[in-house]
């Protein structure tokens, strides 16, 4: 049962599907607290894209992967997308920690942030249309949950091992997970990642995907503690934006 308050209550920060209240009654709000539920948050944001995904099996794949990705983008109130775009932004448009992060706080979007999202956007919807096709789309179906749900499992990881770097943000107010339940995250996420791809193409693809993410984590990791020390709720978002992106990449790899 906690398991499942905790994957309600992460669904409505990282979603606007509609979570009913009755989930929060006793929440003390900090979304620290619900990092466990992220990968099953993930798994049920997936489920319209896969909706779309299976009704679109007659269009050319490009244009069921594209319309899966808009329906995502919509789920998430392009959520991830915004973070995306201000760490580009404020990483390359600053020239300090401090006003790299005076810039990702910014509401405008540069050319920097921009050019991020159409890459993002491009590169997802062109491998989900290369796993269409080599594939078909029940077993596209099954890597789009499991990506959804191993990116924001990262995600939770991500947060619970570097600090914070901007007091009072969205993230440092939202608390520090446990390492405990980043880790429960993790291995929640990796299970619906291995079966997914696994049922996609096999265990070669389940290795390849995970290996890339891992790359795609420690560096990008590491860019953040050497751009502004440490991580923000915008580092988040693009942090899933990144996973995704590997984990598809690994996947059409193998194919």
């Amino acid at each position: 049962m906690d398991l499942l308050n905790e994957t309600m209550r992460a669904l409505a920060f990282l979603s606007r599907l509609p979570v009913s209240s009755r989930w929060f009654r006793d929440y003390d709000g900090a979304l620290a607290s619900s990092v466990r539920g992220f990968p099953l948050a993930g798994m049920i944001i997936a489920l319209p894209a896969a909706l779309v995904l299976l009704v679109t099996w007659s269009l050319s794949a490009f244009a069921s992967a594209l319309l899966v990705t808009a329906v995502l983008v919509v789920t998430t109130g392009a959520l991830h997308e915004d973070g995306l775009a201000d760490v580009a932004d404020g990483f390359y448009g600053g020239n300090s920690p401090q006003r790299r992060l005076e810039i990702m706080k910014d509401s405008a979007i540069g050319s920097y942030g921009t050019l991020a999202l159409i890459f993002s956007v491009l590169l997802r919807t062109a491998l989900l249309a290369t796993v269409i096709g080599e594939v078909g789309s029940l077993q596209a179906l099954a890597v789009l949950i499991g990506t959804e749900a191993a990116s924001r499992a990262a995600l939770a990881k991500f947060w619970q091992s570097l600090p914070s770097a901007r007091s009072g943000g969205v993230a440092d107010q939202a608390g520090v997970p446990t390492t405990n339940a980043a880790n429960s995250a993790l291995a929640i996420g990796g299970f619906v990642l291995a079966v997914g791809y696994g049922f996609a193409a096999g265990v070669l693809a389940v290795i390849a995907a995970g290996a890339l993410a891992t790359l795609a984590y420690f560096g990008f990791a590491a860019l953040c503690r050497a751009k502004i020390g440490g991580q923000t709720g915008d580092t988040l978002g693009a942090l899933q934006q990144f996973v995704s992106i590997s984990l598809l990449l690994g996947l059409v790899i193998v194919l």
